[in-house]
């Protein structure tokens, strides 16, 4: 039994140290290079990739306060791209993003509280002009690091709503 004991130990220091395992990217943000260490934890997998980035599996969300309330999608396969994300729900509180069974099975929730919800913004030049892509979420299951683009069939979404609503243009910060 020692003998069982001492390969169990021994497989949980390896666990551990993967876990603690950090990666280094050099990325682009505003024009210039940063640093940017990620933990192997933090790292969410696409099996089917997003829309046009069919060579990207690997993404990890960051939190910058630059950019706040919004976010980077930040390639970890290609550290020159990330997109800019926002939870929708900042959006539209009343936000709802109905999977099917067959994308929660493919991202293994078990609990719908264990998905974030992040919506691509498209920048433009002019920030009143920004949109977001409510209709094609980005649903991240946080537990098992897996994520996937999911396209809704709810009406109520665009893939173009504005960042910045009229009554807002006077307070945008992004």
């Amino acid at each position: 039994m020692a003998s069982a004991a001492v390969a169990m130990k021994g497989r949980s220091e390896a666990q551990e140290a993967t876990t603690r395992a950090t990666r280094h990217l050099q990325v682009v943000r505003f024009g210039q290079t940063e640093a940017l260490d990620v933990a192997n934890t933090d790292v969410v997998t696409f099996d089917q990739v997003l829309v046009g980035m069919e060579h990207l599996r690997q993404f990890v969300v960051v939190a910058d306060t630059r950019l706040a309330p919004c976010a980077w999608l930040q390639s970890i396969e290609d550290p020159a791209l990330a997109f800019v994300v926002i939870a929708p729900t900042l959006l539209l509180p009343d936000y709802a993003a109905e999977i099917s069974g067959d994308d929660a099975y493919q991202l293994e929730l078990e609990d719908p509280d264990d998905a974030d919800i992040w919506s691509i913004v498209t920048i433009v030049g002019d920030p009143r002009n920004s949109t977001v892509n409510l209709l094609a979420p980005i649903i991240v299951n946080r537990k098992r690091g897996l994520g996937k683009q999911v396209i809704l069939s709810d009406a109520r979404y665009s893939l173009r709503h504005p960042l910045i609503s009229s009554g807002e243009i006077g307070r945008a910060h992004v």
